[in-house]
């Protein structure tokens, strides 16, 4: 498994840990130090390794959680040729309901358009919800029962697709709302031990000074 991706405090604080574990493990070979110090080399050691296991989960979730916003095809077409073979996306936008769309250039057409459907399952979900109420509506006033039945089958497909992908988006949002608390958790212990270590580094300056 390679190593996870640090985050710039994570690393300078792992740098201090190993600095401070070396030169408390030589002073206390020398007798220099209280043995007591090996509980805080161990300290050191367990917050090294809750760092690394730290980020390495939000590794995970951060993958999972870009999978998840790539799951939505767009399927995008150019308005004037009909084609899709020669779109170039060029962005994205938001749209009047605040949904994330793609931008496209045809390279046919030499246009540029938006295509107006969410790029990402969280604003399709909404999407699929208001175009199921159009349906619905529709539905009240037509008459020709091939059509009813095209719409009811409509509405069947988009509740079918709305119940698979309901949960798997409530699982990342919890997760990704854990990891958010857990990284303050863990910015908090950064910056306080950190502080700890500069000033256990100012007492082993203070043991290793020359006798005058």
């Amino acid at each position: 498994m390679k190593q996870p991706e640090l985050k710039a405090n994570e690393r300078e604080l792992i740098k201090l840990i190993r600095f401070f574990s070396k030169r408390a493990k030589l002073l206390i070979d020398k007798g220099q130090l209280d043995p007591e110090h090996e509980k805080l080399t161990s300290a050191c050691e367990n917050l090294e390794q809750q760092l690394y296991t730290h980020a390495q989960n939000r590794s995970i979730i951060l993958e999972k959680r870009a999978r998840l916003e790539k799951v939505v095809e767009d399927n995008a077409q150019c308005p004037q040729c009909k084609h899709a073979d020669m779109l170039k996306r060029t962005g994205t936008t938001s749209n009047e309901h605040g949904w994330r769309c793609n931008t496209y250039k045809c390279r046919r057409c030499n246009i540029t358009f938006t295509w107006n459907r969410p790029n990402n399952p969280w604003h399709l979900v909404e999407f699929l919800e208001v175009y199921m109420k159009e349906l619905e509506t529709t539905l009240e006033t037509e008459q020709n029962p091939a059509m009813r039945e095209h719409i009811l089958q409509s509405i069947a497909q988009m509740q079918e697709s709305l119940n698979r992908l309901r949960p798997v988006l409530s699982d990342s949002n919890e997760e990704v709302t854990a990891l958010d608390q857990k990284e303050q958790e863990m910015t908090r212990l950064i910056h306080q031990f950190k502080n700890y270590l500069l000033i256990e580094k100012i007492k082993l300056d203070t043991l290793e000074e020359p006798e005058i």
